[in-house]
């Protein structure tokens, strides 16, 4: 990635799980455009109808809609918060899994302008932005593909999404990558600071 200079934008789908795993990276709400809390719910089965929320002590439901064949492309990463003389407030341990490099990038404005020129030389519609994490068991509207649990919060996560795809991996090429980036060990994330000279 590094080396080449390219970003990896893997198809949006491949997150959504029932299952969950330790790296943080599936989520079996990845995908849900709206949640609806439901307060009354009618069971009807072979023509009787029964009122969970009558029958059930302290019932709680909900309805959830979600894309079912989303032709949308993510690329994650981690927004790092470094203030002056303090180590890094938003990486921890849990990203540890993740994997055991990361990708620091110095200059965040020319990454911005590399990769909208790149995305929209390819012919691509774009959005990027930090995630805003809700919590699932009270949220009652719409969400949107910058959404996530709040049980994901740790991941401080900026999202790029690019669309329409054919929802297979695929590598955005960034000329210039490696001038505004470095590659480090994950482990070595509390040594990272900043220093004015």
């Amino acid at each position: 990635m590094y080396n080449n200079e390219y970003l990896y934008f893997n198809w949006l789908g491949e997150f959504r799980s029932k299952d969950s795993d330790n790296s943080g990276r599936l989520d079996p709400r990845e995908l849900n455009t709206k949640t609806s809390q439901l307060k009354n719910l009618k069971l009807k089965v072979e023509g009787k109808d029964f009122l969970l929320h009558e029958i059930c002590k302290e019932f709680k439901g909900q309805f959830i809609e979600h894309l079912a064949d989303a032709k949308i492309n993510s690329c994650s990463l981690h927004w790092l918060e470094v203030e002056f003389g303090q180590i890094p407030t938003t990486f921890n341990d849990k990203l540890l899994n993740m994997g055991d490099k990361m990708l620091l990038i110095y200059d965040w404005q020319k990454f911005f302008e590399i990769l909208d020129k790149s995305v929209e030389e390819l012919g691509y519609q774009y959005s990027r932005k930090k995630l805003l994490y809700y919590d699932p068991t009270n949220h009652n509207g719409e969400l949107t593909l910058h959404h996530k649990d709040n049980k994901f919060e740790y991941q401080n996560e900026y999202r790029i999404l690019i669309a329409p795809t054919n929802q297979k991996a695929m590598m955005v090429y960034l000329p210039g990558l490696k001038s505004i980036s470095q590659v480090v060990d994950t482990n070595d994330y509390m040594k990272i600071s900043i220093k004015i000279e």
